[in-house]
C-alpha cells in the first residue's frame, strides 16, 4: 500500500476519543451565505465590506478551537444583544447546519493565507536554483517542467501539488548537480505563484484550484496509506513516525504545504529504504487533503465531565434548568441529538435572549466563561443525555 510521511503536521481524526467531534463542512464557502443572510455582515467586516460595529473579521483573524470561539462568542452575547436593540433589528436564530456551516467559514478565514507579492516571487525562482532546471517564458533551464504548463490554475495548491509530484525526480537531479533542495515557507509558494501566474498572464482559474473538502480529504489520507505511519490520536500501536495528534498546526494551506514539501526528502529517503512508492496526487486531491488537516485542528480536546458539573453549578445553571423540569428552563438531560459541540452552542446562542432577560430581571451577571470551562460544561451535558 502506498504511504506517506507527514513528519510535522497535526491531526486528530473524527471518531477517536482523543477529540470532541465536529461535523467537517463539505464547502466551508457555504458559511458565507449563512454570514450575509443571518445579518452579520451588518455589523462585522469581511474584506473592506460590511459593519463597523463590531470586529472586523478580515482583521482579527480567528486561531482556535470550535469551544474557544463559541466562548467569544457567548462572553459578549450581552455587548451584542445591546447592538442588536440600538439597531432595531431582531436577534437571529440559527439551525444545526447553519451554525456548522457559519462556524466553518470563520474558522476558514485565515485558511488562503496572505496574498502573493509578483516580484519578491520573481527573485525567489533565481535564488532558491529553481531557473537553473525549470523555464518561464522562454527562458532557464529545459531539465525540469516548464513552469508555463503548471499554469492552468491560479492556485498556489495547484503548484504545490505539481512540485510534490516530482519530488523523486527533483531530487535525482539534485544530487547530481550538486545543488540545494530548496526549502520554501508557505508566502513563498504564495509569492511564486503570484510571479509565475503574472509571467504567463494566467487569470484563468480551472481544474484545481477549488479550496478542498474536508470530507473528500479524510479519504485521501486513508487511501495514501498516511495512517499506516502516522498515530492519530491515543493507542498502543507501533508506528515508524511521529504521533501527529500530540502537534499543534494552526497555519494556512501555503503554510501546511510548505511543511510537507520541505520534509519531502526525508519522507522519500525513508520510503525508498522500505520499497514504498511515492503518492501522487491528481486533480484536487491535494487541496482536499490540506483542507482535512486543516480542519481538523478545529476540533476540541476532551473535556471532563466532572468538572464541567462544577461549571454548572458555580454558574447558576441549575437555578433555571433543574432536574425533572423543576426550573424555569429545560432540563438539558432531555436535549435531543446532542451530540456536537456545535449543537449546544446552537442552542445557546437561540436561547442567549431570554436568557439574559431572565437574569436581568433577577437582578443577575451574565455568567462568562473560560475555554476550559466551555468545553468541561460540554462534557457534563452530553454524559447526562447519554444517560
Amino acid at each position: 500500500m502506498v504511504r506517506t510521511l507527514f513528519w510535522m503536521l497535526c491531526i486528530i481524526v473524527p471518531g477517536t476519543l482523543s477529540a470532541q467531534e465536529i461535523r467537517l463542512p463539505q464547502n466551508p464557502l457555504e458559511g458565507r451565505i449563512v454570514f450575509e443572510e443571518k445579518g452579520c455582515i451588518e455589523c462585522h467586516q469581511l474584506g473592506g465590506y460590511g459593519g463597523t460595529a463590531g470586529p472586523s473579521l478580515s482583521k482579527d483573524l480567528y486561531f482556535g478551537t470550535v469551544l474557544e470561539l463559541a466562548t467569544i462568542i457567548w462572553n459578549h452575547t450581552p455587548q451584542m444583544n445591546r447592538k442588536f436593540r440600538q439597531m432595531r433589528v431582531s436577534r437571529p436564530e440559527f439551525t444545526e447546519k447553519e451554525m456548522t456551516d457559519l462556524f466553518g467559514f470563520l474558522y476558514y478565514l485565515r485558511y488562503l493565507g496572505e496574498p502573493g507579492g509578483v516580484a519578491r516571487g520573481k527573485k525567489l525562482l533565481e535564488s532558491k536554483g529553481c531557473r537553473q532546471c525549470h523555464s518561464l517564458g522562454g527562458s532557464g533551464g529545459g531539465v525540469g517542467v516548464p513552469l508555463d504548463s503548471i499554469t492552468v490554475t491560479a492556485s498556489p495548491l495547484y503548484i504545490v501539488q505539481s512540485m510534490w509530484n516530482h519530488v523523486p525526480a527533483m531530487k535525482e537531479q539534485i544530487s547530481k548537480t550538486n545543488l540545494v533542495y530548496p526549502e520554501l515557507s508557505g508566502q513563498d509558494i504564495a509569492d511564486i505563484t503570484a510571479y509565475i501566474r503574472q509571467a504567463t498572464m494566467n487569470t484563468t482559474v480551472v481544474g484545481g484550484a477549488a479550496p478542498g473538502d474536508p470530507h473528500l480529504g479524510r479519504e485521501i489520507f486513508a487511501s495514501k496509506g498516511c495512517n499506516d505511519c502516522h498515530m492519530t490520536g491515543e493507542g498502543k500501536r507501533k508506528i515508524i513516525a511521529p504521533n501527529l495528534s500530540r502537534i499543534e498546526l494552526r497555519e494556512s494551506v501555503t503554510e501546511t504545504a510548505s511543511l510537507m514539501w520541505n520534509h519531502g526528502p526525508m519522507m522519500l529517503q525513508h520510503m525508498e529504504d522500505r520499497s514504498i512508492d511515492w503518492p501522487r496526487f491528481e486533480g484536487n486531491e491535494m487541496a482536499d487533503l490540506i483542507a482535512y488537516l486543516y480542519f481538523l485542528d478545529f476540533e476540541d480536546k476532551p473535556g471532563d465531565p466532572k468538572k464541567g458539573e462544577g461549571v454548572f453549578a458555580a454558574r447558576g445553571c441549575g437555578s433555571c434548568h433543574g432536574k425533572n423540569g423543576s426550573g424555569k428552563g429545560p432540563d438539558l438531560a432531555t436535549i435531543t441529538h446532542f451530540d456536537s459541540p456545535i449543537r449546544m452552542i446552537q442552542l445557546m446562542w437561540n436561547h442567549a435572549q431570554s436568557m439574559e432577560d431572565m437574569l436581568i430581571t433577577q437582578n443577575k451577571h451574565w455568567p462568562e466563561l473560560t475555554g476550559d470551562e466551555m468545553r468541561n460544561l460540554y462534557a457534563y451535558i452530553r454524559e447526562a443525555t447519554k444517560k
